[in-house]
């Protein structure tokens, strides 16, 4: 089910169902004025492959982990076994959980280092705000702030690679698979 105030996620909880927002608008407007400046600014600087698990924490009852810990603890380490989306559909996250215990930091930049160099881009909300133009900034916005949580990792990553290097990286390949193909003509030539 979608509401009116954006996509949903079905979560078995104390031997029930309820549903929870998944996407960060879906938050903020249950949230109202509670916590909203909090969850803005956590939601800002987060990499994109936890999101997941921040709009999760924020779209649980406050009395959840106190009513089901059990099933609360197995869904903040990633289990989302029994959690649906607004249309049937199982969800998982694309990422586990950061262990913290362990000091693991989850980077705010991608990289990348194909087909030749390496590259980074931004890999939070707030990295990828400040890289757009203000003519790409409102579509961002809109899609970023409506999408579910579990698919946010590929629209950040999407928005956060530059187009003209995605470009420049396509006509890269395009030259290269070129390149290999006139030299394999020519080998077929000479055989």
């Amino acid at each position: 089910m979608t509401t009116r105030n954006g996509p949903v996620w079905s979560v078995p909880l104390d031997g029930g169902r309820i549903e929870i927002p998944s996407s960060i608008e879906g938050v903020r407007a249950a949230l109202e004025t509670r916590g909203l400046a909090e969850f803005d600014a956590e939601i800002a600087r987060t990499p994109a492959k936890h999101l997941v698990y921040v709009i999760l924490g924020w779209a649980l009852p406050p009395d959840a982990e106190e009513a089901d810990p059990e099933a609360v603890g197995r869904l903040k380490s990633g289990d989302f076994s029994g959690v649906l989306d607004e249309n049937g559909e199982a969800v998982a996250p694309t990422h586990p959980p950061l262990d913290e215990a362990a000091g693991e930091v989850a980077p705010a930049v991608w990289s990348t280092g194909f087909p030749v160099g390496s590259k980074t881009f931004p890999a939070t909300i707030e990295g990828i705000r400040a890289a757009l133009d203000t003519e790409r900034l409102p579509d961002f916005e809109a899609e970023i702030t409506g999408t579910p949580g579990h698919e946010l990792t590929y629209a950040a990553l999407r928005w956060g690679y530059p187009p003209e290097e995605l470009a420049e990286e396509d006509a890269l390949i395009a030259d290269l698979k070129a390149a290999e193909k006139r030299s394999s003509d020519q080998g077929a030539e000479g055989a």
